[in-house]
């Protein structure tokens, strides 16, 4: 299950903020989880994909230092990214809290073939096997940098 949401960047100014409504970004994050869930209920989004300048956003929006990211790269793969990480002197926010269901996360991964003012959310399940559907997403090493 995906979702396909769009916006407009020139609207939002150097911290998140929407000129238009004084609005975070990260609220108009939220609206759409909600609108995910509401679309493909009882699933919420567990992923959120967008590229460079949209995870810049998000960046300012967290308040994050000089050598903070958002987003892993590439396809999501949190075990490679987190070797990865291990090699780089930049930190990485892999997800954000959902603000559906505060014990999930919204991970993010950073898709530079999105045109700007795109968000893709997703539900992508841990496994499924047969009928059964974990939710959970693992998160197996105290490297993974969380902000809720």
């Amino acid at each position: 299950m995906e979702q396909l949401y769009k916006f407009n960047q020139k609207d939002y100014n150097a911290d998140g903020t929407n000129l238009k409504d004084g609005q975070f970004f990260l609220e108009q994050i939220e609206k759409w989880e909600k609108d995910f869930h509401n679309r493909y209920s009882p699933f919420i989004s567990t992923h959120l994909f967008a590229n460079f300048s949209t995870m810049m956003l998000i960046k300012q929006c967290l308040d994050l230092g000089s050598t903070e990211d958002c987003g892993m790269d590439g396809e999501f793969d949190l075990d490679i990214n987190l070797k990865l990480e291990d090699y780089s002197e930049r930190t990485t926010i892999f997800g954000i809290g959902s603000k559906v269901n505060e014990d999930d996360l919204l991970l993010l991964t950073r898709d530079d073939s999105m045109g700007d003012g795109t968000i893709l959310l997703k539900y992508i399940p841990d496994s499924a096997e047969g009928d059964e559907v974990d939710t959970d997403v693992p998160v197996g090493s105290d490297k993974v940098r969380i902000k809720r």
